[in-house]
């Protein structure tokens, strides 16, 4: 059986590829700063977003305990698995659904608001 090598060809660019290259080089630039501050701003939200997540679910542990409930007791109140509700609980960065919230807040006699800023 025969191989093929593809082989590498290098062109010239046109002067009109290289003016349009150039142009979308520096249209790049001068939109850097722009992006990055977005990219900051995204940052930055998620991470309020995370932090009040795991506040969450610090205040929905606190609340098992003061109520003397195990996992086990809340596995069977929200049918969510008790190595799931451990990870959520002690998981540097959860990935909880609302849903899920809802239910272990639920099956802790709690109501789980959400509110905008």
């Amino acid at each position: 059986m025969v191989t093929r090598q593809a082989r590498r060809l290098r062109r010239e660019l046109t002067p009109e590829e290289q003016e349009r290259w150039r142009r979308a080089r520096e249209e790049a630039e001068s939109e850097k700063e722009e992006i990055l501050a977005k990219g900051r701003q995204i940052k930055a939200a998620r991470s309020r977003a995370e932090v009040a997540l795991r506040d969450a679910l610090k205040f929905l542990r606190a609340e098992r305990q003061a109520q003397g409930l195990s996992l086990s007791d809340v596995e069977q109140r929200t049918g969510i698995g008790r190595a799931a509700l451990s990870r959520l609980e002690n998981e540097a960065e959860p990935n909880a659904t609302l849903a899920t919230l809802t239910r272990y807040a639920q099956a802790l006699g709690k109501t789980l608001v959400v509110s905008f800023e």
